[in-house]
């Protein structure tokens, strides 16, 4: 298989595939939730709601970059495109491994000590790279893409 054949928004809906079948096979665990605290306020999430905006959310992506692809036929920088795909592929594979990593690693007979301080780290670091890094230069890629001219074909 040729990976030059693989278009950069299949890859992203192929994620979002992925997020929302994890999201759906997490809903059957006794902790599925996801809690914040913010001073004296619990924000308390289920875990598929959050599966299911992550999904959507790189489905959007992926969308945006079909639609500069295939419906306006433009061109985007193939840096810009590769280094946005990693970051946030990347997280989301760093993210999983680190879970599988601090559940192997971190798991003690005694229940009411669980070492989640590795996982709220990385998932920090990476939520902060995502929308420093990742999302800007998604927006400053599509909209270079939308207003470069195109190149004339010469007859």
């Amino acid at each position: 298989m040729n990976l030059r054949k693989i278009k950069i928004y299949n890859l992203f809906w192929l994620v979002a595939l992925i997020i929302l079948v994890i999201g759906l096979i997490q809903t059957n665990n006794e902790d599925t939730t996801f809690d914040i605290n913010i001073h004296d306020t619990y924000f308390v999430i289920a875990h598929f709601y959050i599966a299911l905006f992550l999904s959507l959310t790189y489905y959007l992506i992926g969308l945006g970059y079909w639609v500069v692809q295939k419906a306006m036929k433009r061109k985007l920088i193939n840096v810009l495109t590769i280094i946005h795909s990693v970051i946030l592929n990347g997280s989301f594979l760093v993210y999983w491994l680190v879970i599988g990593y601090s559940k192997v690693f971190f798991e003690t007979p005694f229940p009411l000590f669980d070492n989640y301080q590795l996982i709220n780290q990385t998932l920090v670091i990476l939520s902060i790279l995502i929308l420093f890094v990742g999302q800007p230069i998604y927006i400053i890629n599509l909209i270079i893409g939308i207003f470069k001219k195109q190149k004339k074909a010469i007859s």
